[in-house]
């Protein structure tokens, strides 16, 4: 069963600058194509409108720090 992610890039002063949705088999596959997507150094992944995690660049070699969501919102659909 296919899932709905959403991506939210985030600035420096942690306001969103750019949202992605995309669907997804996985968690796992929805991460692979997050790094790939996100060109910010802060992003959070939502899948189904609940909070999934936080991630954040930490090295320009392309490393990433996946952790816990930044907040306990849950997305709304219109």
């Amino acid at each position: 069963m296919m899932h709905s992610y959403k991506l939210r890039a985030r600035d420096d002063h942690n306001s969103v600058i750019e949202e992605i949705d995309f669907e997804c088999l996985s968690i796992a596959g929805a991460l692979d194509k997050a790094k790939a997507m996100v060109e910010a150094g802060h992003a959070d992944l939502y899948e189904d409108g609940a909070p999934i995690c936080s991630m954040e660049l930490v090295a320009e070699t392309g490393v990433w720090l996946v952790g816990k969501p930044r907040r306990a919102e849950r997305l709304t659909k219109l």
